[in-house]
């Protein structure tokens, strides 16, 4: 938020700012006083009559800067914090900094008694030496059942190998005989398949004859039925008798005639399958005896044997293998515990615990805080190291500027423990705003401070004036020295000259351009530097009433006298020509005013 802050309000808070200058300054004024005291005594004095008087303030016009910018106050960190920390717990040995210290990033900070660690450290090294003794002897153990494994199968590899010769030996003997009867084979078969398919013809000739018996059979019933009847005693003629036992007679004679067709086929197919059969028993016979020439089933005796001897070896063979896979499997295994057993982690855990028993700095910096003590167990954080050449100041924004400022501002800086200015940017903004209800919330936010050495102390307050924008090189004069004329145009009011012992001011027109909550720029053709302008408009605002009877001699110099006597009518009074400023829209360089 703005706030207004008059000319003497400014030179105060320079002064307040600047404690070495404030004291020489001091000492001047006295000095001067002093000698414009004696001065003065040797001047006729000032009439007792003279009570009071008045002056109008004023600012001179000169070109400057003009910045619109909000305050805010703050505390200086560092930018750049490392905390010593460690969880374990072990009392401290030794402390080997104190608050103020400037340490190097690696530095020791403190170190931790180790003697209760270093012992177990110690008996895990023990069991160790234990477990990698004892996977040794595993390993080794399971080197000796995998060598034993190998020799098995490669045993059972050569003897299934002589197996597979011996079944291929025994096959090409039994193919070789098989090939010299086969021509016997063919006849033999060959005489089968006849005598197979005589005896096919054969029992189909028989289910015919079968067939035609049955239908001669009934034809000769049912003619035998009608004849008996027609030859019985006491049978008397009918029409159609003799024409319907003619009948059954030719259908009788027919089916006979057919029984004896199929008995005559039955016949020749009896004598066909006689005669296949003669010659399969005589082909059978040939290759018997040629397959007992060349000893042809004792070669199948003995190719079926190899064959079986092969199969067997086989087995054994692939079985030595799975066994060989199996004693490899727990080599690699039995490999993998050793190597396995090299490690611990619990020893390594108590040796990276070893290591962490001392504390070194991670960045370098001032040693802010120890809450390290020897003897005593470290409660969070053993020390805090802060950057003191990487600064900012944490400040809070009201929620009412926060929509003006934005991160990569200009900044400036100032504090009671420095005499300058220090630059710094707007780093950071929170997004979210804290406080609220029923007060103004705040956002917080980081001034980073830009300049190398800038005098300030970490923890110490400090003053910041965000810029919110500049125009240079401008005229800029107080807002209520700007006045408005019947015609609606802007102007101020310039010293001319002196009337009867009073200054002259006369108006002059002028543009008003950027302007903050205390200054306004103006321009005009007429505008010079040095003109003495009024500090309000209205004049009664402008001019003020100096009480006279409670002025030492000296308290006058700077005064327009009115004559040798003593003072008639108001005087006029100008500012410091290093001008004033301060709080949202301070402006540097600007008008000098009085008052």
């Amino acid at each position: 938020m703005s706030k207004v802050k008059t000319a003497l309000g400014w030179v105060g808070g320079c002064l307040g700012r600047h404690k070495k200058a404030l004291i020489a300054v001091v000492l001047i004024l006295a000095l001067a006083a002093a000698g414009l005291w004696y001065f003065r005594l040797q001047r006729p004095s000032m009439p007792v009559a003279v009570q009071g008087g008045s002056y109008v303030r004023t600012v001179t016009l000169q070109k400057g800067t003009l910045d619109d910018s909000i305050s805010a106050s703050g505390t200086v960190e560092s930018s750049d914090v490392s905390n010593v920390t460690t969880d374990l717990k072990y009392t401290v040995k030794t402390v080997n900094v104190q608050v103020g210290d400037m340490v190097e990033a690696g530095d020791v900070i403190c170190t931790l008694d180790t003697e209760s660690l270093e012992k177990s450290i110690e008996k895990a090294k023990e069991a160790l030496a234990d477990s990698m003794a004892q996977a040794k002897k595993n390993y080794q153990k399971a080197q000796e059942s995998l060598t034993e494994a190998q020799t098995n199968a490669s045993e059972a590899k050569t003897k299934m190998d002589e197996a597979e010769s011996e079944k291929n030996d025994a096959w090409s003997a039994y193919d070789s005989a098989r090939s010299k009867v086969s021509s016997f084979q063919s006849e033999a078969d060959s005489a089968a398949a006849w005598q197979e398919s005589a005896l096919s013809a054969l029992n189909d000739a028989m289910a015919v004859t079968a067939q035609k018996q049955t239908a001669y059979n009934d034809a000769y019933g049912a003619w035998k039925t009608e004849s008996d009847r027609q030859l019985a005693a006491g049978y008397q003629p009918a029409e159609g008798d003799a024409e319907k036992l003619a009948g059954l007679k030719s259908a009788m004679d027919d089916a006979q005639a057919q029984l004896d067709a199929a008995n005559a086929a039955q016949a020749s197919a009896q004598t066909a399958y006689d005669q296949a059969s003669v010659q399969a028993q005589e082909k059978q016979k040939a290759l018997s005896d040629a397959q007992n020439t060349v000893g042809l089933t004792g070669l199948q005796t003995t190719y079926q044997q190899a064959q079986s001897a092969y199969e067997q070896a086989k087995t054994a063979y692939e079985q030595a293998v799975k066994t060989q896979e199996t004693a490899q499997d727990t080599c690699d295994d039995a490999l993998e515990s050793y190597n396995k057993s090299t490690e611990s982690d619990e020893l390594t855990d108590l040796q990276e615990q070893l290591e962490q028993c001392t504390l070194t700095a991670e960045t370098g910096g001032k040693v802010t805080a120890v809450n390290a003590t020897v003897g005593s167990m470290i409660e969070g954080t053993a020390a805090t190291i802060q950057n003191t050449d990487s600064l900012k100041v944490a400040i809070t924004i009201p929620e009412y500027d926060i929509e003006s400022v934005q991160v990569g501002m200009t900044a400036r800086i100032t504090s009671d423990v420095t005499d300058k200015e220090v630059n710094g940017t707007l780093s950071q903004i929170s997004p979210t705003a804290t406080g609220g209800g029923s007060s103004s919330s705040s956002f917080a936010a980081e001034v980073t401070v830009n300049d190398a050495d800038s005098g300030l102390l970490i923890g110490t307050n400090a003053k910041v004036e965000i810029i919110l924008s500049t125009t240079e090189d401008v005229f800029t004069v107080p807002l209520d020295a700007i006045g408005e004329n019947e015609a609606g145009e802007s102007v101020i009011y310039v010293q001319t000259g002196e009337e009867d012992g009073e200054p002259v001011f006369e108006e002059m027109t002028v543009t008003v351009g950027e302007q903050n909550d205390y200054y306004a720029q103006i321009s005009g053709a007429e505008l010079e530097e040095g003109m003495v302008v009024r500090a309000a408009a209205d004049a009664e605002e402008a001019t003020e009433e100096l009480d006279m009877g409670t002025m030492m001699p000296g308290e006058m110099s700077g005064m327009a006298p009115a004559g040798e006597g003593g003072m008639q009518g108001p005087v006029v009074i100008a500012a410091p020509a290093d001008g004033g400023g301060g709080g949202r829209g301070g402006m540097g360089g600007g008008p000098a005013m009085g008052g």
